[in-house]
């Protein structure tokens, strides 16, 4: 049995190690991405919600009647995984909830939110600052949510 406990012991170590590799995501069910600026005129905040290889965008005004604007427009497989790809779960889940102030002083806010695996993760962040780990996936979100310049 003593012989037996360093081989268990170093399979044991060897399989939590390789287990720490770059932990993709599996299931995905959405990817969302917005703004929103707590003092402003017209249309402060932005979402764009990815789901099913369908991309929903949607604007709203502050205060009691938003007039909400939304649109949909399709978007494909391969674009949907390039941005899975560049989100990490081990680094999402590592992530605070809340980054920096977001909206003081009127700098507003962005977030990104993922539901996969099973789990529901919200990154909120001051405008125009997102944290390393999710720059890459915010630059494509970002370009997707302007290719809907034209939603009235």
């Amino acid at each position: 049995m003593k012989q037996a406990l360093p081989l268990i012991f170093s399979v044991f170590l060897l399989l939590n190690i390789s287990s720490c590799k770059k932990n993709n995501i599996k299931n995905l069910n959405s990817i969302g991405y917005g703004s929103s600026f707590g003092m402003c005129a017209g249309y402060c905040a932005t979402n764009l919600l990815i789901n099913d290889f369908k991309l929903t965008f949607s604007k709203s005004k502050n205060g009691q009647a938003p007039d909400t604007k939304t649109c949909t427009k399709t978007i494909s497989e391969e674009e949907v995984n390039a941005i899975k790809n560049l989100l990490n779960s081990n680094q999402i889940v590592n992530l605070p909830e809340v980054i920096g102030c977001p909206d003081c002083a009127d700098g507003g806010a962005e977030y990104v939110s993922i539901n996969a695996d099973g789990k529901q993760y919200k990154i909120t962040y001051e405008y125009g600052k997102a944290p390393k780990e999710l720059e890459a996936a915010v630059a494509k979100l970002r370009v997707l949510k302007d290719s809907f310049k034209e939603c009235n």
